[in-house]
């Protein structure tokens, strides 16, 4: 009885001791937590009041400039930008700051000047600015310009504002051009065309030492990327012109430290390369290329404005020349037809790969004050008819561009002339010249006729076929359509 009690009290005392010992690991893990608490809220409150006045100075530091004497920063700025890109500008409103989501002085209606003329009203104008001393009020130090929505009206001699960009000064910063359009105008202040300006932008490459500008936008509805680079360390000028959907690259290197500038100019079309190479005197421009299939001398005479090209071929596709959409809009804007511009393009081909058994073509193009001029232009068909063109003229209407003028068909093998186009036998007489009007409408390829004569002759029924002709819808350059028109032609003469 005495063992069994003194084991209860063993055992009872152990497990009084466990309870105290659990008592008081708990009571010390809750004051532990207790002070933890405790000690964290207290931290926090520090760390809260910490960052609310970091957040609160670096506010108040960057709102510094809306403190600013405004017309003093709108000098500084204006003599800012005139120091580093020889720029000169208006403000036509006050500026504003801003900084987010940098640093930056804004303003609405900002014009460009070039010789006291505005040549350009931006709706859209930033300036970022360094914001590592706020605290200097006299002076800010600008960094990149943004120009947004502008209106460039730009003559011949306003294209020194791109010119004196790449002459500038090195530095880090750089111009924006974005959603901007570019109208060229002449003497008269019409519109030739307009050129628009996508994010394009003019910085200095540090890794090429040399400054670049780069436009990216739409000419003639075709887009495109220009990028100009001039080293004036080495005095080196290179461009280069992309345009995908033309499937065009030009590439261009100039070293103009020489009296007469000289290089090569690199033209992939189509994935066909062909190297042009130009000499640049004082008045003049030279230029030759010559490969295998082409030959082109090319000589432009600047005061007064007068080009001279002589280009050959061996073998030459017509359609990639009337289908090029480039080609066309060009000629859509008119803005060949300037009354300052003089040339004469002597363009001759050996094989017209496109066109039936026609060869050596000789095309005289005079542009004298506007006119497009095709007179004394010839083509020879089959070896045996010649094909010449008079009083022929490119004329625009709205936007429709048509080449009409008179055409006469010199025979000279009657007998291969009559068996190409199926003529009876009991039918077939002399014949010597066809002579007719002609109006191709460039735009639907279509072509109307009308005066035909045969040796000078004309009948009703002739009349008819060419009415018919001109009323239905079929096209003249369909070897079966133009086939059966002459064979029609000729035997209701015969006939």
């Amino acid at each position: 009885m005495r063992k069994q009690n003194s084991l209860s009290k063993k055992i009872g005392k152990q497990i009084v001791s466990i309870n105290n010992l659990l008592e008081s690991y708990f009571n010390s893990l809750r004051r532990f937590i207790l002070d933890a608490k405790r000690l964290r809220f207290d931290k926090n409150n520090k760390v809260f009041l910490v960052i609310v006045s970091i957040i609160f100075l670096t506010l108040v530091y960057f709102l510094i400039p809306t403190a600013y004497n405004k017309e003093l920063i709108q000098k500084e700025i204006k003599n800012q930008i005139y120091q580093k890109y020889n720029i000169v500008v208006k403000f036509e409103n006050e500026i504003q700051y801003n900084f987010f989501p940098k640093p930056h002085f804004n303003s609405k209606n900002l014009f460009i000047l070039s010789d006291k003329r505005k040549i350009a009203e931006v709706k859209n104008f930033k300036i970022f600015i360094d914001f590592k001393n706020f605290f200097n009020f006299n002076q800010i130090q600008t960094q990149d310009v943004v120009f947004d929505k502008a209106d460039f009206n730009f003559k011949k001699s306003d294209l020194a504002f791109f010119t004196n960009l790449l002459k500038t000064e090195p530095n880090r910063n750089e111009i924006k051009i974005k959603r901007s359009n570019l109208f060229f105008t002449n003497r008269d202040n019409e519109v030739l065309f307009i050129n628009q300006i996508n994010d394009s932008n003019f910085h200095y490459d540090l890794k090429n030492l040399k400054n670049v500008l780069v436009l990216k936008g739409r000419v003639f509805n075709v887009p495109y990327k220009l990028i100009i680079g001039n080293d004036k360390l080495n005095e080196i000028l290179d461009f280069e012109f992309t345009s995908k959907k033309l499937v065009l690259k030009i590439e261009n290197e100039t070293d103009y430290k020489k009296k007469n500038e000289t290089g090569n100019l690199k033209i992939s079309f189509k994935n066909k390369n062909d190297i042009f190479k130009y000499q640049i005197n004082e008045n003049t421009l030279n230029v030759i290329s010559e490969d295998n299939n082409k030959l082109f001398k090319g000589l432009i005479e600047f005061k007064p404005f007068y080009l001279v090209s002589n280009l050959k071929y061996q073998t030459f596709r017509i359609k990639d020349l009337l289908n090029n959409p480039f080609f066309l809009e060009i000629l859509k804007s008119q803005a060949l037809s300037n009354k300052n511009l003089n040339a004469l393009i002597n363009f001759e081909v050996k094989n017209v790969y496109d066109f039936d058994r026609f060869s050596d073509l000789s095309l005289k193009l005079k542009i004298e004050e506007g006119d497009y001029n095709f007179s004394n232009s010839n083509i020879i068909w089959k070896e045996n008819v010649k094909v010449s063109f008079s009083d022929s003229f490119l004329n625009f209407d709205k936007e429709k561009i048509n080449l009409n003028g008179r055409t006469s068909f010199d025979v000279k093998n009657q007998d291969e002339f009559f068996k190409f186009f199926q003529i009876k036998k009991d039918l077939r007489k002399n014949i010597g010249k066809i002579e007719l009007d002609f109006n191709y409408d460039l735009n639907e390829e279509k072509i109307t006729f009308d005066n035909l004569r045969i040796d000078n002759k004309s009948n009703k029924k002739i009349e008819e076929i060419i009415s018919n002709f001109n009323s239905n819808s079929k096209k003249f350059f369909n070897k079966v359509t133009f086939k059966n028109f002459v064979n029609d032609i000729l035997a209701a003469y015969f006939g």
